[in-house]
């Protein structure tokens, strides 16, 4: 968002800024793919941090910065004609650069996405906009073809000589941009909870994070399977967490104060599948349960469903289907 403002606030300044401050504003430009990419991790990587080494990516905008000082630099939007204008060249060279940094940032930034879709039903036992970033994936697509657009615009005025009304597509879009993102980035949660604290057992005080790592690697017994995976199935039984459909493998995790990597092994050695398909099993028994329930005759197949820990019609009459075979009404009208 700041450089964003810093582009567009640069227009509405009364002097040419290139004239007092040689590498100008277009610089900034480039820091756009790294900061959305950071911005994208941040949500769908667990526990992403910055690290010194992310310092790389600002590479190719300190050596626009620095060059941009060291030559005579001309204004982007002044004349592209190397024959009146040959120091032009230098800025075809920049906008090329932009525009290879924005594709590349922008399937990195895709990339990271897919990969935490892949992760869900590991750790979730709900898909919802809030964790699939369905809107981000929008996001994306709209910047990439802001970027375009305004590529084949500039091309189409510079190089083919083709009459444009004069605007700023570049600008537009950046504002239409801007306001896209805050209006999502302000409903957008955290998808990954921090670990809670709990002791060890010398007394201790540790992170999920760090007991799980204490047994990568490790390789439970079937003994051991056999008594986390009733640790488990009574802890479903008796507390029934999956009517919450916020509830996740981190919720367990500090429930039962077992590290998330035992728990991953149990549920997929001891049940043999993941966390998403065990819940929703738990949540379909629920759903029966109280369709033959007189208390519940007041209430429609889909607000039984969404008591039962669902947060969708389609994904209930899907997981239903699954594990029934037959369609929710239909398994109504054979009861």
């Amino acid at each position: 968002m700041a450089v964003n403002a810093i582009f567009l606030g640069a227009g509405l300044l009364p002097f040419q800024v290139v004239k007092y401050f040689k590498p100008g504003v277009f610089p900034v430009l480039i820091l756009t793919g790294p900061l959305l990419y950071f911005y994208v991790s941040s949500l769908a990587i667990e526990n992403f941090k910055l690290k010194k080494i992310h310092l790389l990516h600002l590479v190719p905008y300190l050596l626009v910065c620095i060059h941009r000082s060291a030559t005579s630099a001309v204004s982007i939007v002044s004349s592209p004609d190397l024959t009146q204008n040959p120091n032009y060249l230098y800025n075809k060279i920049y906008l090329s650069l932009l525009l290879i940094s924005v594709f590349v940032y922008w399937f990195l930034s895709l990339d990271v996405i897919l990969k935490h879709r892949k992760k869900i039903p590991l750790y979730f036992s709900n898909y919802s906009s809030k964790n699939t970033l369905s809107w981000l994936i929008l996001v994306l697509s709209l910047f990439l073809l802001f970027f375009i657009s305004n590529h084949l615009l500039f091309f189409a005025r510079n190089v083919l000589a083709i009459t444009i009304n004069r605007f700023s597509p570049l600008s537009f879009n950046f504002t239409l941009f801007t306001f896209i993102m805050i209006y999502f980035g302000i409903n957008q949660s955290v998808i990954y909870k921090k670990d809670k604290a709990r002791s060890t057992e010398d007394g201790q005080i540790s992170h999920s994070d760090n007991h799980e790592n204490k047994y990568v690697g490790s390789y439970l017994n079937d003994q051991q399977v056999e008594d986390l995976n009733d640790t488990v199935i009574n802890y479903l039984n008796s507390k029934k967490p999956y009517l919450n459909p916020e509830f996740n493998l981190q919720m367990m995790v500090d429930d039962l104060n077992i590290s998330r990597h035992k728990l991953s092994q149990v549920i997929n050695r001891s049940q043999n599948k993941n966390f998403y398909k065990l819940m929703n099993e738990y949540r379909i028994r629920e759903v029966k349960e109280k369709l033959g329930n007189k208390e519940y005759k007041n209430l429609t197949v889909l607000g039984i469903a969404f008591e039962c820990g669902f947060n969708s019609k389609t994904t209930f009459n899907r997981i239903f289907k699954e594990e029934t075979g037959m369609t929710p009404t239909n398994y109504i009208k054979g009861t």
